[in-house]
């Protein structure tokens, strides 16, 4: 038994410094990517080795401005679906939702217990995401911390604290038959950060010294010359805001997930003697969840509930509120439009929008803003203040790890192509062959070992839209016709026909954005349209054409007449009524 225990041990230590075991099958480590390369979000990675599949981060994003109607975008799981028993493991970086938002989805697709591995509050913000779909018996959740080590298969996987916008962040070192890879997941170098402890860099480095096959660095601040600021710098700014707004109300929107902000300004308000009401499903949440993994200490009593803040003195609250990227249904958008009945904005209010608008929501954050100032608000915001520092590494820090790291191969991840072409450049100056260096397109698969670094083929991929319960069944077509209907609107023509084949009712006619029924203008427009159409289903029926020749028929009319008479193109719904 203790030979046993002795060989256990003794293998766990080469598997750590990158020794497999005598006999392993010859083969090539595969790298599929069905998400966070080419794009800002949705990010997830594949290794696969034999028999042995191990995935990095499960994320989501949202919909861009030609996807009405969709709630969020998923990757494709097909792949993994089709090599489910391979599968070893989920691995999580951190709890944001483009590395953890399709978790839900990921283990109801595939079925049957599914580990994931990831910090305390990582798992936690997954455990809440689970139980709303009443997943959380499907799932082994297994806590990880700085230097924790796990085998999974053919692979090890070491997890390595580092700096990001949510606490419990990790790098992942994959120990690897063919070598090390390092996957960075997000992250920044801030040597002075909030409730965190400083980015293991001693790690990194070591394992730099002891060799790295493969590093995967994020991009998306790759186009920032400099280094990232430190989260204290917004500590002392939020300091100055409290510190001049004495007799004034505070709000403040952050992001919910970063809680270590959300901490600060909790012990802020404390030591302002300030009450805190709490307004945002998502930011109540955040704060529970952070609470119970003993993320955050707060004083229950220093709360009062959102309902009762008449009752507070103006100098001596504090509201945390969502909203920091102007989002339709949040509350600060809805206190800027006058429709939240519980806060009314006024002149003794200072407004703090401790965030930067996330690229296409500049608009309508820039539009509460507006409205803010208009009811008499003092607002302040990133472009006045450094009330916000981003979470992402800038062009020093991407520089320092991939030079404590040395790698043999290079794939920049997370970021458009833009931002993956921009750090391939980067790490090219730094003497990187440009032959070892690969920029990769969602669903690729990189094949690689000591002497081969190729992208070998591709594996099925893309987006998968959820709208309300359904998943993955709203498509291009679909799509193409929300767009329509939202651009020209929708037209619908109905008549009835007997058995016989004659019309016994008249042409009716009803829009929907297309046009305003009651204008005179357009009355007349409508009764010309119904002559049209009267007369070509008079003449398709005399013609003896059948119902779908006449619903044809009606369909071309309209369009017709739309088209050459004011430049439009509504959808078109013929109905036809056989009685």
């Amino acid at each position: 038994m203790k030979n046993s225990q002795q060989k256990s041990l003794s293998q766990q230590n080469a598997e750590r410094n990158g020794v497999f075991r005598y006999g392993h099958p010859k083969g090539k480590l595969k790298v599929m990517f069905l998400g966070g390369v080419g794009e800002i979000g949705k990010n997830m990675t594949v290794f696969e080795y034999g028999d042995s599949i191990v995935v990095i981060d499960a994320g989501m994003s949202f919909p861009g401005n030609d996807m009405p109607g969709v709630d969020v975008v998923i990757p494709d799981f097909s792949y993994l679906v089709q090599n489910r028993n391979k599968i070893k493991a989920v691995l999580l970086t951190h709890g944001h939702e483009d590395h953890i938002g399709a978790i839900a989805f990921l283990v109801e697709r595939l079925g049957g217990k599914l580990d994931l591995y990831g910090t305390k509050l990582t798992l936690a913000l997954v455990e809440n995401k689970l139980a709303e779909h009443s997943l959380t018996d499907k799932v082994n959740l297994v806590t990880i911390s700085d230097k924790s080590v796990v085998s999974l298969g053919d692979f090890t996987a070491e997890f390595i604290h580092v700096s990001h916008s949510v606490a419990g962040s990790v790098a992942i070192c994959l120990r690897t038959p063919v070598g090390v890879v390092l996957h960075t997941g997000d992250f920044k170098i801030d040597y002075t950060p909030l409730g965190n402890e400083i980015m293991n860099l001693n790690r990194i480095a070591e394992v730099g010294k002891q060799g790295v096959l493969l590093l995967m660095s994020e991009s998306t601040n790759v186009e920032k010359a400099g280094y990232t600021m430190s989260e204290s710098v917004v500590e002392d700014t939020m300091n100055k805001v409290f510190h001049e707004a004495k007799g004034r109300r505070i709000i403040v929107a952050t992001f919910a997930s970063n809680v270590d902000r959300i901490g600060m300004i909790i012990h802020l308000a404390k030591l302002y003697k300030r009450k805190i009401a709490v307004s945002g499903r998502s930011m109540i949440k955040y704060i529970e969840t952070a609470c119970r993994v003993g993320q955050m200490s707060v004083d229950n009593d220093i709360f009062v509930d959102i309902d009762k803040i008449n009752n507070v003195e103006d100098g001596k609250l504090l509201i945390l509120s969502t909203g920091s990227q102007g989002e339709p249904m949040s509350a600060l958008t809805r206190m800027a439009s006058g429709e939240f009945n519980k806060v009314h904005i006024g002149s003794n209010d200072t407004i703090v929008i401790s965030a930067t608008p996330i690229p296409g929501n500049e608009r309508d954050i820039y539009n509460v803003i507006n409205k803010l100032y208009r009811l008499g608000a003092m607002v302040v915001y990133s472009a006045l203040e450094a009330v916000h520092v981003s979470g992402h590494a800038c062009q020093e820090e991407l520089k320092l790890i991939y030079t404590l790291v040395k790698p043999k191969y290079f794939i920049p991840i997370h970021g458009e192509y833009r931002h993956l072409k921009q750090h391939a450049m980067l790490v090219e100056k730094l003497g990187h062959k440009r032959s070892n260096i690969i920029i990769p397109d969602i669903g690729d698969c990189v094949e690689l070992d000591n002497s081969v670094f190729k992208v070998c083929g591709t594996v099925t991929s893309g987006s998968v839209m959820v709208d309300g319960l359904g998943v993955g069944d709203v498509g291009n077509i679909v799509l193409k016709d929300r767009l329509s209907l939202a651009e020209e609107g929708i037209l619908v023509c109905s008549v009835a026909v007997n058995e016989k084949g004659r019309v016994v009712s008249s042409v009716e006619v009803a829009s929907r954005g297309c046009f305003f029924v009651g204008d005179d203008h357009n009355d007349a427009m409508v009764d010309e349209l119904k002559r049209l159409l009267t007369e070509e289903i008079y003449s398709a029926l005399r013609n003896g054409k059948n119902v779908p020749a006449v619903k044809s028929a009606i369909q071309r009319t309209a369009r017709s007449y739309f088209r050459s008479k004011y430049k439009r193109n509504p959808v078109v719904l013929p109905l036809v009524l056989e009685v």
